[in-house]
């Protein structure tokens, strides 16, 4: 197993697909552990598991959706009714609802719609970018419709609603130390007052409404296999999709390599659970007395730190830390925690995310300067979840 780990990284480093990277890792245990003969079977039974076919089919919704939104401009319609409450408030709500969608460099779209902002506040290109990212991802820790939320319940066989629910005050707590820090930026500079906007609640709930549908019947218990499809018929017919449009939507939701990534991710899974490598090594380690507080936090944090994308930190590394997490008595709150946090932290200060790179690159900002304002608060956190860890176990 540590030789397939090392494999993906160095695959990682040489810049090659994730989902490449993690189909090797797969055949690496399973030739050095399972019969050679089987592996073929191994490899079919994992593409036609259910719990496969349940990932694909809510990954591919989520992402169609986000692009049906996109493209029907019901996200520029919520950052103009944001701008109209004032430029501080605005410069922090424009990337956290463009933030309820997820899309590949979402930052990128909120950049854009901040750029006038940001001018009219004074904001230097690292203040600029700083914001602007923090505030992207605050969802990214809880909210049902990303992929590694999604991705986290199914490895871990959990309900949608419980890993949301557990996961939740994270959000909370990244938007607290996200708040502090930018009024520590912005203190100095005046607000100023945006063009009156009536009926502010009603713009809102019309723009946000499959965002404000979705959560609320996954929280309810409702499967989310069923939830995404449903929300997004009813956004393609309540918007009046035509067919470039939908198809369009559905090249983006169907992209074969997100696709790819997402089986390799329950190859990788279904190769530990049959090969027994994880146990194993959890055994080890207990012997050698490596606090599981080393693994919960290294691991997530590395593939988070090598990758940039969370759907690999997150199936790269709980099918390793399934029996730190889920035990007899049931899921673990905060090894869950614990782990879900560093691969997060890992990923947000990942030179290789793109969100981070190309919004840097929007706003002329320096990157080296911009981990100036990164690394405060993703340690403040990292430590705030380790202690209650400790506290709690």
């Amino acid at each position: 197993m540590l030789a397939s780990i090392a494999g993906i990284l160095i695959l990682l480093r040489l810049r090659v697909h994730p989902g490449v990277a993690i189909f090797v890792g797969s055949l690496v245990i399973a030739l050095l552990v399972l019969p050679l003969n089987s592996i073929p079977a191994h490899m079919l039974q994992a593409l036609l598991d259910r719990e496969t076919i349940r990932l694909l089919v809510i990954i591919a919704s989520a992402l169609t959706l986000s692009s049906l939104m996109e493209q029907k401009g019901l996200l520029s319609k919520l950052a103009t009714t944001m701008e109209s409450i004032g430029t501080k408030p605005a410069l922090h709500l424009v990337p956290a609802v463009i933030g309820l969608v997820p899309m590949p460099a979402g930052a990128l779209v909120s950049a854009t719609a901040s750029r006038d902002l940001v001018k009219r506040i004074g904001l230097n290109p690292e203040q600029s970018t700083f914001i602007n990212f923090w505030f992207r991802h605050i969802w990214e820790f809880s909210l049902p419709i990303y992929p590694a939320i999604i991705i986290t319940s199914v490895i871990l066989s959990v309900p949608l609603f419980s890993v949301v629910k557990i996961l939740s005050p994270i959000s909370a707590l990244a938007i607290a130390v996200g708040a502090v820090a930018s009024y520590g930026i912005l203190r100095k500079s005046s607000s100023i007052k945006g063009e009156p906007t009536k009926n502010i609640a009603y713009n809102l709930l019309k723009a946000a409404w499959p965002i404000l549908l979705l959560v609320p019947l996954i929280l309810a218990g409702l499967d989310a296999m069923i939830v995404f499809p449903l929300v997004l018929v009813l956004v393609a017919v309540q918007q009046m999709v035509r067919w470039p449009e939908l198809r369009k939507a559905l090249r983006y939701g169907l992209e074969p390599k997100i696709l790819f990534l997402l089986y390799t991710i329950m190859l990788y899974k279904a190769t530990i659970e049959s090969s027994g490598a994880a146990g194993k090594l959890i055994a080890d380690m207990q012997v050698i007395g490596l606090p599981a507080t080393v693994m919960l936090v290294a691991l997530p944090l590395l593939i988070g730190l090598a990758t940039g994308i969370s759907m690999a930190f997150a199936g790269i590394t709980l099918p390793l830390l399934v029996p730190y997490i889920i035990s007899g008595s049931g899921i673990n709150t905060y090894a869950l925690l614990l782990a879900y946090v560093s691969g997060m932290m890992g990923l947000l200060l990942s030179p290789l995310h793109l969100c981070l790179i190309l919004s840097a690159e929007y706003f002329k900002a320096n990157l080296a300067k911009m981990y100036r304002y990164l690394l405060p608060l993703t340690i403040t956190m990292e430590a705030i979840v380790i202690l209650i860890y400790y506290i709690a176990t």
